[in-house]
């Protein structure tokens, strides 16, 4: 954990009943273990009959449902179809459909991951395509939301800390009068390089390395003089 404090105001002159405000930036930062698997995973197919691509992905969405019946790896589900053309001496020609079934999930594990392909491939159709989005590393909001509170928690102890401080350089009695909070800086995922075509279910795991989640405050004290 790191703990950062900049001095930002000048001091007010003081007079025998002034008071004396000082205004600084104090900024905490934290390491956080990434706890969430995320990637996205699509299906695609052409066929001339959009009742056969129907179907297909029926069948992808209810071996997903099989795997996840409470919604919590993934979400999505949708499909689209769009007709397809093909075009000779200046002519339309309609050829049949393509389709598209996207997910976006996320897996505790890669294992979990693989597990849930490998279910997949078993059943889907041959003319089915299956495209994976890049895998990353990330912090799942639960995580992100007890660090923030943790964060805000040892920032006030650090200016109550900064407080006691300035009331011995100056002599004076410090106290903590506003805090105002700017907010935790987002986190960058650790992802592979590119997205990729499966030729396999099973998929390795990228690095995992820890990320830091910081948060600022600008905090204002106020220093009396000591009553005797």
């Amino acid at each position: 954990m790191k703990i950062r404090s900049i001095l930002i105001a000048t001091l007010l002159p003081l007079t025998i009943n002034a008071e004396m405000s000082i205004t600084a930036l104090e900024r905490i930062t934290q390491e956080v273990a990434p706890d969430i698997l995320r990637g996205g995973i699509s299906f695609e197919e052409q066929h001339k009959n959009s009742s056969t691509i129907k179907e297909h992905f029926n069948t992808l969405i209810a071996e997903m449902k099989r795997n996840d019946p409470k919604g919590e790896l993934c979400r999505g589900g949708g499909f689209y179809l769009s007709p397809r053309y093909s075009y000779k001496d200046q002519k339309q020609e309609f050829i049949g459909y393509s389709g598209n079934l996207s997910f976006s999930c996320e897996f505790t594990s890669i294992d979990q991951h693989n597990a849930m392909m490998n279910g997949i491939e078993k059943i889907k159709a041959l003319s089915i395509r299956t495209v994976q989005e890049p895998l990353s590393w990330g912090v799942s909001d639960k995580v992100q939301t007890s660090t923030r509170q943790s964060l805000r928690s040892k920032l006030l102890q650090t200016a109550k800390s900064q407080a006691e401080l300035f009331s011995k350089e100056t002599d004076m009695t410090c106290k903590i009068a506003a805090v105002s909070f700017e907010g935790t800086q987002p986190i960058r995922p650790m992802m592979m390089k590119s997205s990729m075509i499966a030729d396999s279910a099973l998929t390795e795991s990228p690095i995992q390395k820890n990320e830091e989640l910081s948060l600022e405050a600008n905090v204002n004290y106020i220093c009396s003089k000591r009553i005797p």
